[in-house]
């Protein structure tokens, strides 16, 4: 009985534990609108365009000071 209880509950955990960023490709970037700069933290963003932005928050920046602004395209580096 308890081998059953473990197969279901790792059967449960794999499927949860599918690609969760196939949902988040060419995801906008959500910005606040304080303009007291970004967090020096790196958590990196890859944008659409193949550039590695540090995090969100600088991604957020850049996308101000551009005509069209970039999406991400997945989160961790290009």
């Amino acid at each position: 009985m308890k081998a059953v209880i473990v197969f279901l509950s790792a059967m449960v955990l794999l499927s949860l534990a599918g690609n969760t960023s196939a949902n988040l490709v060419g995801r906008k970037a959500s910005c606040n609108d304080a303009l007291g700069g970004c967090p020096r933290m790196y958590d990196p963003v890859c944008g659409m365009d193949g550039v590695t932005y540090p995090n969100e928050c600088t991604l957020c920046s850049e996308n101000r000071k551009r005509q069209v602004p970039v999406l991400i395209k997945n989160y961790g580096p290009c």
